[in-house]
């Protein structure tokens, strides 16, 4: 007797696969080059940072957010807001990439593309200093070490510089 797939596997599989054609036209075609913006360097991989701040309730961003060349994390956090006139349900979003001494993160607050998608792309309310401010306060609630850097400092030239000065 011939074996029958059901309907719903068939959906199941057509939405993974169209899932992996979206995640893949994201990073051929909505791939942006990285923001300058202020830093915090810490000395860990990438899953060992996502454990933390997992354990911090943050969780992997939207498939559909820009992605930034060298970007190897990207996570979220939503919140709710019930203070604000406009929005009540912003994020903190962070992202990390490759760096010689570990991982640089970068951190912003903003408004939440699911709720308010408009003010999203539009970049209201963002602010990075908040997300910092959150991202260096589960750090330091994990003990864990970071090293900060303004959004105009060449990173890797210090870490180089930090390795020549031991060497020395």
């Amino acid at each position: 007797m011939p074996h029958r797939v059901s309907k719903s596997k068939l959906v199941d599989v057509f939405l993974r696969d169209l899932r992996r054609l979206i995640i893949s036209a994201r990073g051929r075609f909505f791939t942006r080059p990285k923001p300058a913006e202020a830093a915090l360097v810490v000395g860990l991989e990438p899953d060992e940072v996502e454990s933390i701040l997992g354990g911090e309730h943050f969780a992997p961003n939207w498939d559909m957010s820009f992605e930034y060349f060298g970007e190897v994390l990207n996570l979220r956090r939503v919140e709710y807001v019930a203070d604000h006139p406009d929005y009540r349900w912003w994020q903190v979003h962070v992202r990390g990439y490759h760096h010689p001494a570990g991982l640089e993160l970068t951190a912003h607050f903003e408004t939440d593309p699911s709720e308010s998608p408009d003010a999203h792309v539009d970049r209201v309310g963002i602010d990075i200093d908040r997300g910092l401010e959150e991202l260096r306060a589960v750090l330091e609630e994990n003990d864990v070490e970071y090293e900060e850097f303004g959004p105009y400092e060449t990173r890797v030239s210090s870490v180089r510089e930090e390795a020549s000065e031991n060497r020395a």
